[in-house]
């Protein structure tokens, strides 16, 4: 199949797409619009043999059965276009879903590979926003615009050809009048796009206020400070920014497409007058004067709704397809959308001089920072806000490698390691972890994702001290979690934060980082907790990232940061005899709990 990411998406390559992904349904619609193409022009003929057919038995007397033929004509096109149409709705229907398979899974593996900067960019944001509205229909649209482009043309200049013969002046006049129908729509198609582009951010800042109502976990808390007028008011402020500017834009090509439709509309009705003395001298039939009249209105509405529309559809087609090339072309990591493999042995990690900003700024994060972490030691940075702790997770675990300086796993620059293998060596439990509507043990398994067995569950349950929680549930480990299931359950915060805890437990990785990890838990717990992990670490290596410096007394070696840079080292007793920033820090949080 023609997926490869490495090539632009143009308008040949889209229109080719369907014929390798569902040859046969692609196929019968070109087939389809070949018939009906053919058969519109007849179908004028016959209506006009009918109608004359019928005059003449009506007025002359003529033998009624030569109006048999005619009409067994036209009701074999009318059965001919409804089942057709019936049964290639239902073809294109599962072709649809055929193309949606096919395609939504390269896309969402080529949004798993883009690097971790492009998250947190606007202008990047604002593109996946764009492209990411249904790529497989957009794509797939091109082919389908382009047949009823196509099919609408062919029926069209078939009418027309009939028309010029037997009424030349209101034929050409449809023709010169089309031109600019057709390219004011083409036009408008772009500018509406660029409406669209430019209304993006008010548009995803609209929907995140959207989600901000609907998240029933902030039900209590709007209640509370009542804000939700505040949130309404941000949210109607988007909203109507965004439908303001884009229906400025669509109104204004609007009224430019359909003005000049009006006027086509008009001509077609002055035709009548133009053909009227023709038939009246009878060189135009009756018959073929009413049947030209019907091809002359339906190519008419052709032309200034069906056409204009598809040329509307390419411009904006065409514009979809640049933010895709863009959407392409944005840098990948290699191996992001594969799974951990097996870490060998973890020795040290070596920070060697290592200064970092964060891409499309200025300010240094990391000021020439250096540490060391050794095998089978516990760790813990501390520090104030912006002082690097979690910049220093990122790093590790190459969600940026754009740093000057050098870090070195086991010996080797950190940059020639593969992902897998990187995801293999570290675990992180991010403050910020992911809370998955699936069952308790699915979500402490997702610590092990290359599978792992009931014992292992069991055993970071209860070591991440959630398996009395887990047995006060109906269903135990087995109990579905969230509200989008019937009988699913909620849990608390620090309920949460202890069932993410036990992902880092189950994990086979030699070095664990927990990222402010027991935020959500109360001190007691917190210790709990704690003393827990403390004898389960043993064989590991650890690093703990808290604003709690009480954990960082589990430490061997406590990193206090400041700028970027390690300004403190030693242990907590090491550290406290020193009295610098690390005492202070821990003398004023100690001062809280007397």
């Amino acid at each position: 199949m023609d997926m490869d990411f490495n090539k632009k998406f143009t308008f040949r390559r889209a229109l080719l797409l369907p014929f390798r992904i569902t040859p046969v349904a692609t196929l019968l619609s070109v087939l389809n619009n070949l018939v009906s193409m053919v058969i519109a022009p007849i179908n004028i003929i016959i209506t006009a043999y009918f109608i004359n057919t019928a005059i003449a038995v009506v007025a002359d007397g003529q033998d009624s059965r030569t109006i048999v033929m005619p009409l067994v004509a036209m009701a074999a096109f009318s059965v001919y276009r409804y089942i057709s149409g019936t049964l290639l709705n239902l073809v294109n229907q599962r072709a649809a879903i055929k193309t949606r398979l096919k395609l939504r899974v390269p896309f969402l593996e080529k949004r798993v590979r883009l690097e971790y900067k492009h998250a947190e960019n606007r202008e990047t944001v604002d593109l996946l926003e764009r492209v990411w509205n249904g790529p497989e229909w957009q794509i797939s649209g091109v082919f389908s615009n382009y047949c009823s482009f196509v099919l609408m043309v062919g029926i069209t200049v078939s009418q027309l050809v009939i028309l010029i013969m037997n009424a030349p002046l209101a034929g050409v006049a449809i023709i010169v009048l089309s031109v600019p129908i057709l390219y004011i729509s083409h036009k408008a198609g772009s500018a509406n796009f660029e409406a669209y582009r430019e209304s993006t951010a008010d548009r995803r800042y609209f929907w995140n206020f959207d989600w901000l109502f609907r998240d029933r976990n902030l039900v209590a808390e709007r209640n509370m400070f009542g804000y939700s007028n505040h949130l309404s008011e941000k949210s109607e402020y988007h909203y109507e920014t965004m439908r303001l500017h884009e229906l400025r834009v669509n109104v204004r090509w609007f009224f430019r497409t359909k003005m000049s439709a009006i006027l086509l509309g008009l001509l077609s009705a002055a035709s009548l007058f133009i053909m009227a003395p023709s038939v009246a001298g009878g060189s135009l039939s009756v018959g073929l004067f009413i049947a030209l009249q019907a091809a002359l209105f339906s190519s008419i509405n052709t032309i200034g709704w069906g056409l204009a529309s598809s040329f509307n559809n390419f411009a904006h087609q065409r514009e979809y397809l640049k933010d895709l090339n863009n959407f392409l072309e944005l840098s990948e990591v290699e191996g992001a959308e594969t799974l951990p493999v097996p870490f060998e042995a973890f020795e040290s990690l070596e920070f060697n001089n290592v200064s970092f900003t964060y891409p499309g700024t200025e300010k240094l994060i990391l000021d020439n920072l250096s540490l060391t972490i050794e095998k089978d030691k516990h760790y813990s940075f501390v520090g104030v806000n912006g002082a690097g702790k979690t910049t220093l997770v990122k790093l590790i675990t190459r969600l940026y490698d754009n740093y000057t300086g050098e870090i070195s796993l086991n010996g080797k620059e950190l940059r020639e390691w593969s992902l897998p293998e990187i995801k293999g060596c570290f675990c992180v439990l991010f403050q910020d972890f992911a809370r998955y509507d699936i069952t308790v043990a699915e979500n402490a398994a997702i610590g092990k994702i290359n599978g792992s067995t009931d014992e292992e569950i069991n055993h970071a349950l209860e070591k991440s001290g959630f398996d009395e929680t887990a047995a006060e549930l109906a269903d135990g480990k087995d109990t579905l979690l969230g509200k989008t299931h019937d009988k699913g359950v909620d849990l608390s915060g620090g309920q949460w934060q202890r069932l993410a805890f036990a992902r880092a437990v189950i994990s086979p990785a030699p070095v664990k980082i927990l990222d402010e990890p027991t935020a959500a838990l109360d001190p007691v717990a917190e210790s709990k907790v704690y003393a827990k992990f403390e004898s389960i670490s043993r064989g590991f290596t650890t690093i703990l990232i808290s604003h709690r410096l009480a954990s960082a007394k589990l430490a061997d070696v406590i990193y206090v940061l400041e700028g970027g840079k390690v300004v403190e080292k030693g242990s907590h007793d090491e550290l406290i005899a020193e009295q610098g920033i690390y005492a202070e820090m821990y003398e004023s949080q100690q001062s809280w709990y007397r």
